[in-house]
């Protein structure tokens, strides 16, 4: 009888032993995956707590933006990369790119909160033209 409560505890232990090294090694995974690629996942994050701040997001919205802005960053850096001597492609390549987060976010943002961001996102494209329009 005692040996069976021992074996049980010994077991049950081993179980929370193995479950705390699992998160453990969970916490130091995410810790990880930012410094992979250290300056698109940086500024992934940079890029995230700037739109918590304009778009007043949530928790939740926050965690699923994070990503998405780490996959979008990765990917103009990789059109960038693979088509820096061809404008035309890496412009179209871009848009297309953005269309899929604006898509994306779509899914994630409220309405109101989407509008917002692409107000935002055409503002700093339609100074610069109207500007030029109006010195030529």
């Amino acid at each position: 009888m005692c040996k069976s409560i021992a074996a049980t505890l010994l077991f049950a232990f081993a179980l929370v032993s193995f479950s705390a090294r699992a998160q453990m090694s969970d916490r130091h995974s995410e810790r990880a995956t930012p410094t992979v690629g250290r300056a698109p996942a940086g500024d992934a994050l940079t890029i995230t707590r700037d739109m918590t701040n304009r778009l007043h997001l949530n928790e939740g919205q926050f965690l699923k933006l994070l990503p998405l802005n780490r996959t979008r960053l990765a990917g103009l850096k990789n059109i960038n990369r693979q088509y820096k001597n061809d404008e035309a492609t890496r412009a179209a390549k871009t848009a297309e790119l953005e269309a899929q987060f604006e898509q994306e976010c779509s899914r994630i943002l409220t309405p109101s909160q989407l509008s917002q961001l692409q107000q935002q996102n055409e503002q700093p494209a339609t100074v610069p033209a109207n500007t030029g329009n109006g010195l030529g």
